[in-house]
């Protein structure tokens, strides 16, 4: 694969800001020919950006209440 498509799609999953988002560039990322190792390491990006997107999401279900009654700490997914 071409350096500037990789980093390229690297941006886009850096830009993801929603779930529809996330859809399409999961899409691209398996359409597109990649080496396995940079197959890896987006579809890890994918997975990271996936987890802070909920964990967003649950914040801002959550975070206005929380906040008055003292933060804690979010535990971290394996």
């Amino acid at each position: 694969m071409d350096a500037p498509h990789y980093f390229e799609l690297v941006d886009a999953v850096a830009r993801i800001d929603k779930e529809s988002d996330l859809a399409t560039i999961h899409e691209r990322v398996a359409s597109t020919p990649l080496h396995p190792l940079e197959r890896r390491v987006l579809e890890r990006a994918l997975r990271a950006r996936c987890e802070a997107l909920a964990l967003m999401n649950e914040f801002a279900l959550t975070g206005c209440r929380t906040l008055g009654s003292g933060v804690k700490p979010v535990a971290a997914r394996g």
